[in-house]
């Protein structure tokens, strides 16, 4: 299953709401403290835990449905040759036949069906380990079985079965190890309760044991190494859409979400907002209080409109310099309205001092809103941000420290 562009920002949008409410730290800031702290135990922080297994869930599907196909393919070639080939008693084909068709290859297509059609169900790994424990029961029940007969089916298949688990299933170390440790258990269990030992059978025992072995190393190794490439990927993808000074999207990410975000409005035929907000007289505070103390009141800002766009399907990001672009899906202009002058209240209300302002003491932002209306049609984004660009030169024209919010179709349409 792939995830759409529209899709992925809304994941994000939603993530960076739910870590800012809990955990009062960015996306980024919980990666990077991950990365630091490690997880030799295979377990990251709540916040980043949830996301991982969904990673690990919708990336794993192949590797699950190419397990799945060489366990039905080897269902469906043992009945060719198992008596030519295998030397099964003839007595042992009936029980044979009846576990791989009657059993094991219905299973394995049912839960093939499931992985295909929900492979970001949380249920999955339940599934595959049931499956798992099923395949081994069917062998030990076969073994116990084909040993009255004289025949040794041989028990490494219990071991080849966890390693396959292990490399292949998709699901986390700690929720396999403990079926690969009834497994083991069982199998030694049988060995001893049912089957003559012998040196030879011994042997069998010991090699299944390292396999089983192995596959716990090699399942732990397997996993740190997905982990620890999903944690500096999502970092990187998150460095490359930021803004490192204020934390908002950058200029290209900007652009790509508000693409999304007006494909979506034009999708729900709803109605929605572009805004263009600018710092007034920044460059006088930078020339005042210096540049250090500028980026400090960016990041102020920055914060405060982060908190005016908290809905999943709301864009904020930093335009360029003390310009920032903003995006409010849904709600018509007197709802619009009220939003942005609630952001150019709420950055007054942090009263950063501006000294060499010409409005106020203290740091403010006029903003220019374009509004696009349901029956408005498909807009260009540059002309929806030209008509909100002109709105807050306007804005600034009448005074600064302002809102100024326009009809989209009361402007000429000069670019379609």
């Amino acid at each position: 299953m792939e995830t759409t562009s529209a899709e992925l920002y809304r994941l994000e949008r939603a993530e960076e709401q739910q870590w800012a409410e809990g955990a009062q730290q960015t996306p980024t800031e919980l990666l990077r403290e991950q990365r630091e702290r490690g997880f030799a135990t295979l377990w990251f922080r709540p916040e980043l835990e949830a996301d991982f297994c969904r990673y690990l869930r919708l990336s794993g599907r192949l590797s699950r449905l190419t397990l799945l196909s060489i366990a039905f393919l080897a269902m469906a070639i043992t009945p060719l040759i198992d008596t030519t080939l295998l030397g099964m008693p003839e007595p042992l084909v009936p029980l044979s036949r009846w576990l791989q068709l009657g059993g094991m290859i219905p299973l394995l297509l049912g839960v093939g069906l499931f992985c295909w059609k929900r492979p970001d169900a949380a249920a999955i790994e339940l599934v595959m380990v049931l499956l798992f424990l099923g395949f081994i029961a069917g062998l030990l029940g076969q073994r116990i079985v084909d040993a009255r007969y004289g025949f040794d089916l041989p028990v490494e298949f219990i071991g080849i079965c966890t390693v396959t688990m292990f490399a292949l299933a998709r699901i986390r170390f700690w929720v396999m190890l403990p079926a690969a440790v009834v497994a083991g258990i069982a199998a030694i269990g049988v060995e001893v309760a049912f089957i003559h030992i012998e040196p030879n059978v011994n042997y069998h025992v010991f090699a299944t044991v390292v396999l089983m072995v192995v596959a716990v190393c090699a399942g732990y190794s397997l996993e740190y190494f997905i982990r620890w490439t999903w944690l500096n990927g999502t970092l990187l993808h998150y460095l490359s859409r930021q803004d490192s000074l204020t934390g908002l999207l950058n200029r290209y990410a900007l652009e790509d979400a508000l693409e999304q975000a007006q494909a979506q409005a034009a999708r729900e035929s709803a109605g929605y907002a572009v805004a263009m907000i600018d710092i007034d007289a920044f460059g006088a505070y930078n020339d005042h209080y210096g540049h250090q103390e500028g980026d400090a009141a960016l990041r102020r800002v920055a914060a405060v409109l982060r908190a005016g766009a908290r809905r999943p399907l709301d864009v904020c990001g930093r335009y360029g310099g003390e310009e920032f672009a903003m995006l409010w899906m849904h709600g018509d202009a007197d709802e619009i309205r009220a939003l942005a002058e609630n952001v150019c209240s709420a950055i007054a209300a942090e009263r950063i001092p501006h000294a060499v302002s010409p409005v106020a003491e203290w740091v403010t932002v006029s903003i220019g809103v374009c509004h696009i209306g349901p029956d408005d049609g498909r807009v260009g984004l540059s002309a929806a941000l030209r008509k909100a660009d002109a709105l807050l030169y306007e804005a600034k024209a009448r005074g600064r420290n302002r809102v100024l919010c326009e009809r989209f179709s009361s402007w000429p349409d000069d670019d379609g």
